[in-house]
């Protein structure tokens, strides 16, 4: 989106991840229970909203409750090949004139909600709400574009492609089945701008005080009035609505007295119960038909997520026969090792559209209102001096060899955010950004050369003068702490006293977003292949650049590559020029591709872990005992 990193990319400009369940009775299986039908799938960060569509909660952990609840248009396989659900709908396009480019969303009939509510075109509707500025500011829901108030719908999904191109209103057509996007000219990548569907007949129930499931009447009278709201721009009632969408699915437990109607499904299952920190659970949703068949031998009834944070006990929880898949992009060497070692287990490793980086902070981020006043505040020669300063002692080679080889043999240090090692793109690229200064000659001497562009400013640095104080966060495992303790033992030659907070779930916690913190390291995982890959970090309103950056050469290069037809070419050279621009500002650097482990019970059949999108649990319908 943006898993198991902690940060994923927004993929679409127009799809709504509110991807939730409906209420089900159910019992938490074991998963070595007799009858084989209970999958239970590893989390290593924290479950905290239901709805992964909000600024405050795009994280892979939240995303994963959407995979087993939501199903739309699309959805990418182990191949990374996007597939059109046909069971969902269909789309084409309509129109493509040089100003006038129509795209025609078909939903199947047939489908309902798992409460029985019929889906059709009125349920793509929230998805121009969360992602239509000029709607937003025309019904009186906020400006999406100020970073002082945020909008009604808390939407991580305006400022892009979608945002920036539709014309007017989606049009609905052949009895509320057929919705028509019109957008000012023909876009890249229009495939990914389908809209997803949301039970707009239960928001717009909840948001008018009801509880508990209702009638049919009720629910059909509900989705009349969500779209009569719509259509006349009803401030006040799609304010309630917003704030549902914002703060209404964020959980902490569900039980018997959730209301049934945040629960409302579409996938293959049901969200059933669920306590924060510990687990969720899932049951079939007996009326799914939006999505490819379940298996009909030896199907799996019951999904549990279980949370997992520590990088020992996921591994004991595998081997124990507590979980069934484990999906690491933060192995160990060890954690391969002993993997590889378990007689009942099925290992793989890959590297996929998931990498870590390392970034360092330079103002308030979107949206938000903490004031940054550290050593690397502000644009001035000061400020970008000592960035590159950290960034030259960044010893990237050590942490690939030391911790990231003994997983991959042949990995090295990433010198790209937009694409990985190994194409003639990514070799223009980084030929071209100036990201070699930080890989050139030994990390001595880069050292030195960061420690001479302390000293301008603090003369007295030295190997054991550490006048320049950082405060660095990143994730609680094995991994990254022992990635960030290179850097902190590296810079303290330059003089950096570089302060480690390690948080279990950076993103959960929004510490990711504090600006107590100068430098973080984390993970990107890509939800979508686009030309746009990577835009969401460094665009100014970016839905994952939260580190304060703004520069407009960015932001009319990250325009054009979301919304210009482009040749190959000319996509290289925008993202060229985007790289240059990240790399003279000593924004920050790519470390290196994550080699990706995923290990399951043998007894388990067609896992398949794809490397974008919804990564292991993409193809859930096919699992089987």
């Amino acid at each position: 989106m943006k898993r198991n990193l902690a940060l994923r990319a927004v993929a679409t400009a127009a799809s709504t991840a509110l991807l939730a369940g409906a209420f089900s009775v159910g019992a938490l299986a074991t998963a070595q229970a007799a009858t084989r039908s209970t999958v239970v799938v590893l989390s290593q960060g924290d479950i905290t909203s239901l709805n992964s569509g909000t600024s405050d909660n795009n994280t892979a952990y939240n995303s994963l409750v959407g995979s087993f609840t939501g199903m739309g248009f699309t959805y990418y396989n182990s191949d990374a090949t996007l597939v059109m659900n046909t069971k969902f709908g269909t789309m084409k396009i309509v129109k493509q004139a040089p100003k006038d480019f129509q795209i025609q969303y078909d939903v199947k009939s047939g489908q309902t909600w798992s409460d029985g509510t019929k889906i059709d075109a009125v349920d793509l509707l929230l998805s121009h709400i969360v992602a239509s500025s000029k709607y937003s500011k025309a019904a009186g829901l906020g400006d999406p574009s100020n970073a002082d108030t945020k909008p009604a719908f808390d939407s991580g999904n305006y400022g892009g492609a979608y945002d920036d191109n539709v014309v007017g209103e989606p049009k609905l057509s052949n009895g509320n089945m057929t919705l028509t996007v019109k957008f000012a000219k023909p876009l890249p990548d229009w495939e990914l701008l389908a809209p997803g569907p949301s039970p707009v007949h239960a928001m717009s129930l909840i948001a008018d005080g009801k509880k508990g499931l209702q009638s049919a009447a009720v629910n059909t009278a509900a989705k009349a009035k969500f779209l009569k709201d719509f259509t006349s721009k009803n401030s006040a009632n799609l304010k309630k609505i917003g704030a549902l969408y914002t703060k209404g699915y964020d959980v902490t437990k569900v039980d018997k007295d959730t209301n049934a109607l945040l629960l409302i499904s579409n996938g293959g299952f049901i969200v059933d119960k669920f306590t924060f920190g510990d687990s969720m659970t899932f049951v079939r949703n007996p009326k799914y038909n939006s999505g490819p068949a379940m298996a009909t031998k030896n199907p799996i009834k019951t999904v549990v997520i279980k949370i997992i944070q520590e990088n020992t006990a996921m591994i004991q929880a595998l081997r124990n026969g507590d979980i069934d898949i484990y999906y690491n992009t933060l192995p160990t060497g060890n954690d391969k090792i002993t993997l590889a070692a378990m007689p009942n287990v099925t290992t793989t490793t890959r590297v996929g559209g998931n990498s870590s980086i390392f970034h360092l902070r330079t103002d308030t981020g979107f949206g938000n209102t903490d004031v940054y006043s550290g050593p690397f505040a502000g644009n001035s020669q000061r400020a970008k001096d000592l960035r590159k300063a950290m960034l030259l002692v960044t010893p990237r080679a050590q942490m690939v060899t030391n911790l990231i080889a003994p997983v991959k043999a042949d990995a090295t240090p990433l010198n790209s955010q937009f694409v990985f090692q190994g194409t003639p793109e990514y070799d223009t690229i980084t030929k071209a950004s100036g990201a070699n200064v930080f890989s050139d000659g030994t990390q001595a001497e880069r050292t030195a050369a960061a420690l001479a562009l302390v000293k301008k400013y603090y003369p007295t640095a030295s190997a054991t003068v550490a006048p320049v104080k950082v405060r660095f966060v990143h994730a609680t495992t094995t991994l990254r702490t022992a990635l960030a303790k290179l850097v902190q033992a590296e810079a303290k030659n330059a003089g950096f006293d570089v302060e480690l907070n390690s948080i279990g779930d950076l993103f959960g916690t929004k510490s990711n977003q504090s600006a107590q913190y100068d430098i973080i390291m984390h993970g990107f995982g890509l939800s979508s292949i686009s030309q746009s890959n990577g835009c969401s970090i460094y665009k100014s309103d970016g839905a994952n650049n939260v580190w304060g950056w703004n520069d407009s050469t960015v932001d009319a290069n990250c325009k054009s590559l979301e919304s210009d037809i482009l040749t190959a070419k000319e996509v290289t050279a925008k993202r060229a020029a985007i790289e240059k621009v990240v790399i003279a500002n000593a924004w920050g650097l790519a470390l290196y591709a994550n080699p990706t482990i995923t290990a399951f019970n043998k007894a388990l059949k067609n896992v398949k872990t794809a490397p974008v999108g919804n990564n292991v649990t993409w193809n859930y319908f096919e699992w089987s005992y």
